[in-house]
């Protein structure tokens, strides 16, 4: 399978701005290198079409700049269906995590039993009602998931795209009452910073994906630079103490890899506005680096 770089150079799910460098950001480190090294065209398959600021308008405070995300996400499932529909392993570099809205959207059209590992500090679960911000980067998994603004949910389809019993959190210690309310009532399978430290990083990717593997017919990885330690990104707009460190964060990438009903990876909330230098990028890349290797190992791309 070869891979498919679609970039998502887009910050409206978030007030911050810097998320729409962050693929530009990631380029810069050396991601096109990154493909080439690892048998990969280096170029780009697509990017999601991005509204100019001037068009995005704030105007409602629990739903901010909706047409924006509306826009870049409803583009996106497209590309991404599209790769997939060749073959191919989307690989989305972002931008802000509202573009899991699309990803998940595009991926669902091909896989009706689509699962998610969702590798962030935070929920992604709040719907207009709960969210405290109204900034929609915190609430695609609940959109996926069926809950939130019609305009959302209906991207890609009107079906949900994500059942509860489809999604295993990685890392998750930042979460909104809603949010909680909604895994609990929905009972999603959560593996936090507790659980990994007493545990450890490995026992737990491997139960997470025997858990998906008995339900879903493919599993794709969402990972939120902000679930690692703040001590190893600077470059992201919501970092939470007591993250996941660089050894946990391969495990994650490997133990995907492993599997041949992995079928995609986003990396997003890169955001070079908030640092010197370019680090959180480079790691990004290295990241990205890291999985590509431990897939050409599986034989899972070419």
């Amino acid at each position: 399978m070869n891979i498919a770089y679609i970039s998502v150079p887009y910050r409206y799910g978030q007030g911050k701005p810097g998320t729409e460098h962050g693929p530009a950001a990631v380029e810069q480190a050396g991601l096109f290198q990154t493909l080439a090294t690892h048998g990969q065209e280096a170029v780009r398959y697509g990017e999601a079409a991005v509204l100019p600021e001037d068009a995005v308008r704030e105007e409602d405070a629990k739903l901010k700049r909706l047409e924006g995300v509306v826009h870049t996400t409803n583009d996106l499932q497209l590309l991404v269906h599209d790769a997939l529909s060749e073959r191919r392993f989307p690989l989305l570099v972002g931008g802000d995590h509202s573009m899991a809205i699309g990803t998940i959207a595009g991926l669902r059209r091909s896989i009706p039993r689509l699962g998610a590992i969702w590798f962030d500090a935070h929920g992604d679960l709040n719907t207009p009602e709960t969210s405290p911000t109204g900034n929609i980067h915190g609430m695609p998994l609940a959109v996926a998931l069926g809950e939130g603004h019609q305009r959302l949910t209906e991207i890609g389809g009107t079906d949900v795209k994500l059942q509860p019993e489809h999604l295993v959190f990685i890392g998750l210690r930042d979460v909104d009452p809603g949010e909680q309310e909604l895994i609990d009532r929905l009972g999603i399978r959560v593996y936090d910073m507790e659980a990994i430290r007493t545990r450890g990083m490995e026992a737990i990717m491997k139960e997470a994906i025997a858990y998906l593997n008995e339900t879903t017919d493919a599993f794709y990885l969402s990972f939120d630079m902000d679930g690692l330690d703040p001590s190893l990104v600077e470059g992201t707009g919501t970092r939470v103490a007591d993250g996941v460190m660089l050894e946990d964060a391969q495990t994650v990438l490997n133990s995907c890899a492993e599997q041949e009903n992995f079928i995609a990876a986003e990396f997003v909330e890169v955001n070079p506005l908030l640092e010197e230098g370019n680090g959180t990028a480079i790691l990004a890349n290295a990241l990205i680096g890291n999985l590509l290797q431990a897939m050409q190992n599986q034989h899972l791309v070419k």
